[in-house]
């Protein structure tokens, strides 16, 4: 009887240990293939329309400000024709930023995506490869035990960080449904308003 009770309690701890650790797995599992480069695993952990419609505001924004910072530079007269058609392609500049390849090199440089205009889409950012990312901090969100945050960072850019919001879609699994890549307010609001929708 004893052995049979210390059997329930060793499956008790191991299930609670599971339900509690599996972010912090989830999280590792991410850092390791974005060291990895490997997209596919990080696509399978990645919400992809909730992290789209949390990224668009903030990716619009940087992108606007990086073209009015253009504007003051010399440049030639090709490079001022894709200047002044680079708004045409910034209405959805999430829709080809934020997929598994771009997804990638967000956590691997732990910083925004280098988009350079929509028919550079195909080229990998100069940037790919600057170190490894690692975590700065992880943990559960206001206490709430399906709510997630990790903050990657890179060690050749200590300046350089960004955040995952992660919630849980199951016992063991979780989902990136948002990203905070330091360039924009938080919108905690909008954020959670998205990320309710694309539960349902």
């Amino acid at each position: 009887m004893r052995g049979f009770l210390s059997l329930i309690l060793l499956v008790a701890v191991l299930v609670v240990g599971a339900y509690y650790g599996s972010p912090y797995y989830t999280v590792w599992r991410l850092e390791q293939a974005a060291k990895g480069g490997d997209a596919h695993a990080i696509g399978n952990a990645i919400d992809f329309p909730a992290v789209r419609a949390n990224l668009s505001p903030q990716i619009t924004a940087a992108l606007q400000a990086r073209i009015e910072a253009e504007k003051t530079r010399p440049h030639s007269f090709f490079d001022r024709i894709g200047m002044a058609i680079a708004p045409l392609f910034h209405h959805k500049p999430a829709d080809t930023l934020v997929t598994p390849d771009g997804v990638a090199v967000m956590l691997k440089t732990a910083s925004p995506p280098n988009y350079e205009s929509p028919f550079q889409q195909g080229r990998e950012p100069d940037n790919a490869h600057p170190g490894e990312p690692y975590v700065i901090s992880q943990d559960y969100l206001n206490n709430d035990l399906d709510q997630f945050h990790a903050t990657i960072g890179n060690h050749l850019k200590p300046n350089a960080e960004i955040t995952l919001r992660l919630l849980r879609r199951g016992f063991l699994t979780w989902k990136v449904t948002a990203i905070d890549l330091g360039m924009a307010p938080k919108t905690t609001t909008a954020v959670s308003s998205a990320t309710t929708s694309s539960s349902n």
